[in-house]
């Protein structure tokens, strides 16, 4: 059998874990496994484990309750432990350009190198004057948010294999039907948000914003001075569109609306700065939404009035096949949750 590999996304409040095995012959892609298991709010911080041993005793209680077969994982990382600018480098093998990443990147970043995690991610070889140039995207995390999410697995008996930028897994675990052309992929998770632009399925464009879906049920317990899961039950009800039927739900509603205002206007910015940033032919042509937060209601008619795209919802399971052993009707229930553990898998198989 081919080997496995487990993609790990240590969420807020929730870790979820796909073990993927790898196209083989004429055979796709198959999950074999997914599992979820919750975790306290506080062990894990916009994707950064800060409360090790609460986080690892739920690593392990995952690994026995699973029944993984392997011990391989790739673990994401994301929010704002993370910054990403386009660099453009001469043209050479990427191990090589890796090695060379410290010196370019030290007037980029805010913190000195040594504190961070450096990776490069070619999106096209170009020409200029000074002949083939590498145009690409420099992927910088803080290496104290890397190393704790490292160290965590592998005392909950893991082995890491990589680590991956969520929203790029968010983006490898879709079909390729919604990879086609230019898209505009927004993931909204509950500590931060990502939008980024991809043309055939490659990152051209990442923004990171400070804002996701607790920020909303945060707004809602200061207006309203609810318990936070009782606010937490109304945004998802009311959403950012109210009820004519339902005097109450105009308030909340409101102060939804103004909480995902940022996101809104990040999507319609975004298209608006790549379209204007490149020629004729490079036009968005539609919007992925994908995380908890995106599922609230009335944010994808939002976002589809304001720049005049389609927008459809990520799928979790990439077209790949779906293995015996899963449940398909808790898979469908899931909705797009399992996207970034299905992505991260994907990772090393790519």
């Amino acid at each position: 059998m081919t080997k496995t590999i487990v993609g790990l996304d240590l969420g807020h409040g929730l870790i979820r874990a796909a073990e993927v095995q790898p196209e083989h012959g004429r055979h796709p892609a198959t999950l074999v496994r997914y599992h979820e298991i919750p975790v306290s709010y506080d062990a894990i911080r916009e994707g950064v484990v800060v409360d090790e041993d609460a986080v690892v005793a739920a690593l392990e209680n995952l690994r026995g309750t699973a029944g993984f077969g392997t011990k391989d994982v790739v673990l994401g990382i994301g929010g704002q432990q993370v910054l990403i600018r386009e660099l453009l480098v001469p043209a050479m093998p990427l191990p090589a350009l890796r090695e060379t990443l410290p010196f370019r990147a030290a007037e980029l970043l805010p913190l000195p190198v040594e504190h961070a995690v450096l990776d490069f991610y070619p999106v096209e070889e170009v020409e200029d004057a000074e002949g083939p140039m590498l145009r690409g995207l420099l992927v910088a995390a803080t290496k104290e948010s890397v190393v704790s999410n490292i160290r965590a697995a592998k005392r909950a008996g893991f082995k890491v294999l990589d680590v991956d930028l969520i929203p790029f897994a968010i983006i490898r675990a879709q079909p390729l039907a919604d990879r086609g052309g230019v898209k505009l992929f927004v993931h909204v998770g509950a500590t931060s948000t990502s939008v980024v632009v991809t043309a055939k399925g490659i990152p051209q464009f990442v923004r990171m914003l400070p804002n996701g879906g607790n920020d909303l049920t945060t707004a809602l317990v200061d207006s309203l001075g609810l318990r936070a899961d009782r606010a937490d039950d109304m945004k998802r009800r009311y959403g950012i569109k109210s009820d004519p039927a339902d005097p109450q739900s105009e308030f909340v509603a409101r102060v939804n609306a103004e909480g995902a205002r940022d996101i809104v206007q990040a999507a319609r910015s975004t298209v608006a700065f790549y379209e204007n940033a490149h020629p004729e032919g490079s036009r968005v042509d539609g919007v992925v939404l994908s995380g908890g937060g995106a599922q609230l209601r009335g944010l994808a008619g939002e976002i589809a009035d304001v720049t005049g795209l389609p927008v459809v919802s990520a799928r979790g399971d990439a077209g790949i096949s779906i293995g015996s052993r899963i449940d398909e009707t808790a898979m469908l229930a899931a909705g797009v949750t399992p996207a970034v553990a299905v992505g991260l898998a994907l990772r090393s198989m790519a």
